[in-house]
């Protein structure tokens, strides 16, 4: 019995020898095997041990210039990269089998102009405008962006205290100031600069059509002569250890690839090939109440007139030729029209008039308007070539009165030139102050320049116009246990905008439809992946908006918990059984309500871009108080807020 277990147990150790050899000698025979070759591919050495990666061209087989008569197999790819053979007998019990790998998995040769090499791999992303040539705004998306990166790709690398970062994706997350440019979902490039005093970004998107074939599988790129780029960034220093300072860009603009790349400052955008096929026959002015639910001192209007320019500059104006409007509609008051409420007063200047002996519509070269105006007014404009895709006529606001006066205080000669807009800009300076002697605070200034151009097909040069408006905000803080105190102070014009219409692929810009308003500032009040209003960049929109109603962050409503994709409910909880006493209706709680509408600020969602405050509105606010015991407090403030 003792005599079988030894020998059973010698058995299992000669077993293991025998395994662990077998196991070397497989390492061995795996380290024995020749590396393999790369041939050419990482380069060549050349004398003095550069590294090159010109092409060679096809050399010479030695070997294959041997007087046989044995037809030569030497496939290139296999020869060098496997050192296979057509004669070779193939036998893969000690030697590993490799398989078939195409050169094409690791991409295409690019080359420089001058035929340099620079690298191997896959085009991804490509963005290129040329100009003057017809299509030659380029963007190309190869499907490889969104198979294999899911539409975000990021490169990045450092030095010491450098960084840089450079993302292209469709849905980037991006804000630069609340005032300027805040989006959940910006489709284009992204360059980021970093240091321990200094901070920069650049974006950049062709946001007329930022995804080349929606929907196709296609890899070539989408050529446009009309499109609509943005550029934009901002820049931040460090001065101190208490103050931050900073500048902002955001510009919107129309560009044609046919027109000239330096024909003049390109921020300013330039007319799209539709817009500036046909001369202007007509202009027609809307006046209107910007408050109309008072029913009361709305626009007044006491005159207008018209100044028609000629192509060498000459002024013909409209009065001294006897060039009158047409008007339609207003409240006969003593010495001016009013348009109170919903009234509203049409002025139309058609150049095509048997009674207009001014210059020719193709010989004009700039016009410009002038209205004595009053009140609580709102100016719209409109002409035969500002239209929807239907080609109905489209009306743009141009000038709101300041506040909401009532006894022509505010009388003034609104003089402004028509034309089509071609960019909207905003420019800004931040200044930040953090934890100096306890206090803290920030200002910022942002100035509006909306362009617009003349429209005329038988001049190169357009005359431009602009509008401005401003729009700050500033607020400061301090804490001194047990004291505390706040305030802030603001003004937003009524035509600050943070919006620009895009061009469709035809050349064509729809005045009307909203879905081709692309916003510098979306409107998220529920601050998740998705803008809740539906304009260029996402049309669906948001379908469900719960601002403040996700304090357990699930992502479903707290007033409808019970909701979801396959049983969904149409009830809110409080309306339900059981789940209603779980739940308060949204009138019962706390909070506060700033704006006085009825509804808590931090549960209100509107359909408006998420700005610090309201456009045509200008205050202050102060608080100060006092802890009177680490759970409670005293404090009294005031609030001023007009229009």
């Amino acid at each position: 019995m003792r005599a079988s277990t030894f020998k059973r147990s010698k058995t299992r150790a000669c077993d293991k020898r025998a395994s662990l050899g077998l196991i070397l000698l497989m390492l061995i025979a795996a380290l024995s095997v020749d590396a393999q070759d790369y041939g050419s591919r990482l380069g060549t050495v050349k004398r003095g041990g550069k590294v090159s990666f010109e092409p060679t061209g096809p050399g010479v087989l030695f070997d294959a210039l041997d007087p046989s008569v044995r037809k030569w197999y030497a496939p290139q790819e296999l020869y060098s990269e496997y050192q296979w053979q057509s004669w070779q007998y193939a036998n893969y019990a000690r030697e590993n089998y490799q398989r078939y790998v195409p050169p094409s998995i690791e991409g295409d040769y690019f080359y420089d102009l001058f035929g340099n090499y620079l690298n191997r791999g896959w085009q991804i992303f490509d963005w290129r405008q040329q100009n003057p040539q017809p299509f030659g705004s380029s963007l190309f998306k190869d499907s490889r962006f969104g198979q294999w990166f899911n539409e975000v790709v990021v490169a990045s690398d450092r030095k010491g205290q450098y960084h840089y970062a450079i993302t292209v994706g469709n849905e980037i997350r991006t804000t630069l100031t609340p005032m300027t440019f805040s989006k959940p979902r910006f489709n284009g490039v992204q360059i980021d600069l970093a240091s321990d005093n200094y901070q920069a970004t650049l974006l950049m998107s062709r946001i007329s059509a930022p995804d080349p074939f929606v929907g196709a599988s296609s890899n070539s790129a989408s050529a446009r002569s009309d499109n609509t780029n943005l550029f934009g960034g901002r820049i931040e220093a460090q001065v101190g250890d208490f103050v931050r300072i900073g500048g902002t860009l955001v510009n919107a603009h129309h560009a044609q690839t046919q027109n000239e790349a330096l024909g003049g400052n390109f921020f300013k955008g330039g007319l799209t090939g539709s817009q500036n096929l046909e001369n202007l026959s007509f202009i027609e002015i809307l006046i209107k109440d910007d408050s109309p639910e008072d029913g009361e001192a709305g626009g007044a209007l006491f005159d207008a007139d018209i100044l028609i320019y000629d192509l060498e500059g000459n002024e013909t104006r409209g009065t001294e030729i006897g060039f009158r409007p047409l008007i339609e509609g207003g409240f006969q008051r003593r010495g001016f029209l009013a348009a109170d409420g919903s009234e509203e007063i049409k002025l139309r200047f058609d150049l095509l008039n048997p009674t207009y002996s001014g210059p020719a519509p193709n010989a004009i070269s700039r016009i410009g308007l002038e209205l004595v105006v009053a009140n609580d007014y709102l100016i719209e404009v409109s002409s035969d070539l500002q239209s929807d895709i239907f080609l109905r006529q489209v009306f743009i606001p141009v000038f709101r009165a300041d506040g909401n006066v009532k006894d022509s205080s505010n009388q003034r000669v609104l003089a402004f030139d028509y034309g089509l807009p071609t960019a909207n800009q905003i420019v800004g300076f931040t200044f930040e102050l953090t934890d100096l002697e306890g206090f803290n605070g920030n200002f910022e200034l942002n100035v509006n320049n909306r362009w617009r151009k003349f429209p005329n097909p038988n001049l190169e040069k357009h005359h431009v116009s602009s509008e401005d408006a401003i729009a700050w905000m500033g607020n400061l803080s301090k804490v001194s246990h047990p004291y505390f105190g706040f305030g802030e102070a603001f003004y937003i014009a009524p035509d600050y905008q943070t919006s620009f219409r895009t061009v469709q692929e035809s050349g064509i810009v729809d005045y009307a439809s909203r879905l081709k308003l692309y916003e510098f500032v979306d409107d998220n009040d529920d601050q998740d992946r998705f803008p809740d209003w539906r304009r260029n960049g996402f049309l669906p929109g948001d379908p469900v908006v719960f601002p403040g109603w996700d304090e357990n962050n699930d992502f479903i409503s707290d007033y409808n918990q019970n909701d979801n994709a396959d049983s969904p409910s149409r009830f809110p909880d409080y309306e339900e059984p059981f789940l209603r006493f779980h739940t308060d209706r949204p009138e019962f709680l706390y909070g506060i309500d700033m704006n006085h509408n009825g509804t808590i600020d931090r549960f209100e969602n509107d359909e408006e871009a998420d700005l610090p405050y309201k456009r045509d509105r200008q205050g202050y606010n102060l608080y100060m108080g006092r802890f009177l015991h680490p759970h409670l407090k005293v404090t009294a403030g005031q609030q001023r807020v007009r229009q």
